[in-house]
């Protein structure tokens, strides 16, 4: 478990769900376990991430709630500049094969303008072509069996086919071909 709370893993689908809709901290849970079973959210983890976001002042809670699941939880403007802040990293930076941050970025990609997404997307397609270069000066060595290097030809269908992927992605986006949520929604 991260030793700043801040660091959770949770923090970027509560951030999201809550841009989605404001919740009651039990609707929030069964949400985030329904959605993102292979983060294993816990009852206790949840409410503690709650109250650490309120401190921060990334949400608001319903104080007149007589119970803690009553209490509705509101994402702030700082909320939202903080989800943003993260799909953004984790769009670069995520590693899909090792972490969901990268795939729980992609969830929540609506959060950003469409010309910052387009933006961002692009440019992991670009950093995910640069890998492939790399990858493929050495596949094209002559001395090294395909066997030798049965990974490398793995990696390489990988990158090729996610930056070709993010690359479609960003096309639908600008030509509006992939509706795009409102300010408002």
């Amino acid at each position: 478990m991260p030793q700043n709370a801040m660091d959770n893993p949770l923090v970027l689908p509560m951030l999201g769900l809550l841009a989605e809709s404001p919740r009651h901290q039990y609707a929030l849970l069964t949400e985030l376990r329904a959605r993102y079973a292979v983060l294993r959210a816990k009852t206790s983890t949840v409410y503690t991430l709650v109250r650490t976001l309120a401190r921060h002042g990334l949400v608001t809670l319903d104080e007149a709630a007589d119970t803690a699941e009553r209490q509705e939880v509101r994402l702030t403007q700082a909320g939202l500049d903080e989800l943003r802040r993260r799909v953004e990293a984790h769009l670069l930076d995520g590693d899909p094969n090792a972490d969901p941050k990268f795939m729980i970025a992609l969830a929540y990609l609506g959060a950003l303008a469409p010309a910052r997404a387009v933006e961002l997307l692009r440019e992991r397609a670009r950093n995910l072509r640069a890998d492939l270069r790399s990858v493929t000066d050495v596949l094209d060595r002559p001395d090294l069996r395909e066997l030798h290097m049965i990974e490398a030809h793995f990696l390489a269908s990988r990158l090729r086919h996610d930056a070709a992927w993010l690359t479609r992605l960003a096309d639908r986006i600008e030509t509006g071909d992939l509706e795009w949520p409102t300010p408002d929604q």
